[in-house]
This record gives C-alpha cells, sequence and structure tokens, in this order.
C-alpha cells in the first residue's frame, strides 16, 4: 500500500526535477497580504502590520510538506504621502529530499486617491527580491538502487544531477482597487503578475527551463447584514504555465465586543478550490490581533493516496499603532498681559 502511494508522490516530485513547478499557495490568502499581491502593502488600519503563516500537508504520503511565511509592513509614509513598505519571507520544505525554496521580497506601494474623500482608491506597486531551490539528492532512492531482491543503497543511481540548487531573480508587479463604502463595508480587488525574470529551475542543466509567469486576481468584500453580523465573501484565481487554481467561498464574523476599545469578534466559513479541495476556516479578531486556522480536505485524483487528508494552515496578523504625540508650540504671553 505505502509502495504505491510512493510512486504518485515520486511522479509529482520528478516533475520537480524537469519541469516547471507551480509556486507555494496558501488556503487563507487573505491573510497573507504582501505574497498575494504587492499591491496590498500597506492596506490596513495602523502604522505596521505583522503576518505569519503556516500550512503541513501530504502527511500521508510522504514527509509533510510544510511552508513558513512571514512579512512586515510599515505605513508611516516615511518617505512620501500614501507611499509604503513591506518585506516578506517565505520557507517550504517538501518531501524525503528536502527539497526547500526560500525567497525574500521587498516591495513598495503608492496609494492614489481617486476622489476627494479617498473612498477610491487605486494602488500600483513593485516587488523585487531572489528566489533559492536546493534539494537534497542523498535522502532519495531510485529504481536503478533496487538490484533484483531488495534495495542496495551503494549501487549508482545512475542519475545526472548538475546541480543541486538554484537561485535567481524575482520581480512582480501589482495593482489594486479598493472601495471604502462604509466602515463595515468595502471591496478590495487586485491583480499580481509575478516571476517576470523567469529564472532558471532545472537540476539537470536544461537552460530552456524556467519558472512559470505567475498572474494571479483577487477580490474579498465585507458587508454588514446587521449590527452583529459580517458578510466576507472572496474570490481568488491564479493561473501558471499549466496550473489553474480558483478558490471562492466566504467567512462570516459576529462581533461579539465593540466598545470602550476592545474589540472581539470571532468568524467562520467555507471555501472551495476547484478540483481539489473544499476547506473550513475559523478564527477570531482581537483587538489589533486576527489569528485563523484552516483544514483542507482533498477532493482530486490523490485523494486515495492522501486518505482524503488536505492541508493544516495557521494565520496570525497583528497591527500597531505608533503613538505620536502632538507637536504643540507655546506662545510666549507678551508682558502687558
Amino acid at each position: 500500500m505505502k509502495s504505491w502511494k510512493a510512486c504518485i508522490f515520486a511522479f509529482f516530485l520528478l516533475l520537480s526535477f524537469s519541469g516547471s513547478a507551480q509556486d507555494v499557495h496558501f488556503s487563507q490568502f487573505y491573510m497573507n497580504p504582501v505574497y498575494l499581491n504587492p499591491a496590498l502593502t500597506g492596506n490596513f488600519e495602523g502604522d505596521w502590520r505583522f503576518s505569519a503563516n503556516q500550512r503541513s500537508q501530504w502527511r500521508s504520503v510522504s514527509r509533510p510538506f510544510n511552508t513558513i511565511a512571514l512579512s512586515a509592513e510599515n505605513k508611516e509614509e516615511l518617505l512620501l504621502p500614501g507611499l509604503y513598505h513591506g518585506i516578506n519571507l517565505f520557507h517550504d520544505a517538501a518531501g524525503d529530499g528536502n527539497f526547500r525554496t526560500i525567497e525574500m521580497n521587498v516591495s513598495t506601494a503608492f496609494d492614489i486617491p481617486l476622489d476627494l474623500d479617498s473612498a477610491h482608491t487605486i494602488t500600483p506597486a513593485v516587488q523585487i527580491g531572489f528566489n533559492h531551490r536546493r534539494i537534497d539528492f542523498t535522502q532519495l532512492n531510485f529504481d536503478n538502487q533496487f538490484n533484483g531482491f531488495y534495495y542496495d543503497p551503494d549501487l549508482p543511481t545512475m542519475e545526472t544531477f548538475e546541480t543541486a540548487s538554484r537561485t535567481g531573480l524575482s520581480l512582480s508587479l501589482g495593482v489594486a482597487y479598493k472601495w471604502q463604502i462604509e466602515p463595515r463595508k468595502k471591496i478590495v480587488a487586485g491583480l499580481g503578475w509575478f516571476n517576470i525574470p523567469q529564472a532558471k529551475q532545472s537540476f539537470y542543466g536544461n537552460e530552456l527551463i524556467e519558472r512559470d509567469r505567475r498572474v494571479s486576481f483577487h477580490a474579498k468584500g465585507g458587508y454588514d447584514l446587521n449590527f452583529e453580523w459580517d458578510l466576507q465573501p472572496g474570490l481568488f484565481m491564479q493561473f501558471q504555465g499549466t496550473y489553474r487554481e480558483i478558490v471562492f467561498g466566504s467567512n462570516v464574523r459576529y462581533i461579539y465586543k465593540d466598545k470602550k476599545g476592545e474589540y472581539i469578534a470571532p468568524y467562520a466559513g467555507l471555501w472551495f478550490r476547484n478540483r481539489d479541495a473544499i476547506y473550513a476556516v475559523v478564527g477570531a479578531y482581537y483587538n489589533n490581533w486576527i489569528a485563523g486556522v484552516s483544514y483542507d480536505v482533498n477532493l482530486s485524483q490523490l485523494a486515495p493516496a492522501s486518505n482524503v487528508r488536505g492541508g493544516l494552515e495557521f494565520s496570525l496578523q497583528c497591527m500597531l499603532h505608533v503613538f505620536k504625540p502632538s507637536n504643540i508650540q507655546h506662545r510666549i504671553c507678551p508682558d502687558y498681559l
């Protein structure tokens, strides 16, 4: 039973050696804004936003695939009004060969109001960094090491890998549109264009194999149903080479407390990923913090090998407000007063 599961997994792993691989993704895409679209840098209320995401999947097929992402954004307009900056980092480890991907980017977004009350804004952005991929071939087993009776690690693999790591430039562009209708009623949508330089990918030395460009579209809204309940629908689509991903669904938020500087609002939702998975989300807003957890149930052709198990994902955000004392200028009273 385990052998055929390993064969299925090996097929997908082989694709990453010889073909273009798919970028990492998160089910709670809206909780990783800088990776989702560089134009979402600074799209929050406050001066700083810190985000953390962790995802684990395919535990029943091989070693778990683990992805960790971190980001920090500043909205203090240090250089120009409406100019925001951010940095994001992710680390992904996949399978028995410790196939690792590390990527770090810095992003800059410029918020442009389209009307006097800033209800409509458009935000272009640029993101630049590097992508590094590495694998440990000594941790892998190959069919040529089977001597007809048992696996013999001393036999040659007969594989010719020219390198065990690749590093390339990462450059992305994005644009986002926001319509803030009311405090609890808004729409945010955007487009992102990633992997523009198309870094080389092959460990076999085939320079024709490049990292495919990725195009993404996202939209998420908020609508107050009444004083206590909010509907938060969303749509996410991305296209990379032959890969297609479409995610849609909604969260529902219940405002438990919103007074005297204390805000508590739990939420839950149901989301669908086309031809792949269905997943549930639960979480809560607590003052300047947002935390969420989701679990994917795999429905794709890999379901027999994965035992219908998918991915467990955690997310955490923190918004900080920097205290800025008022600069009060005192006038010297004249002598006759």
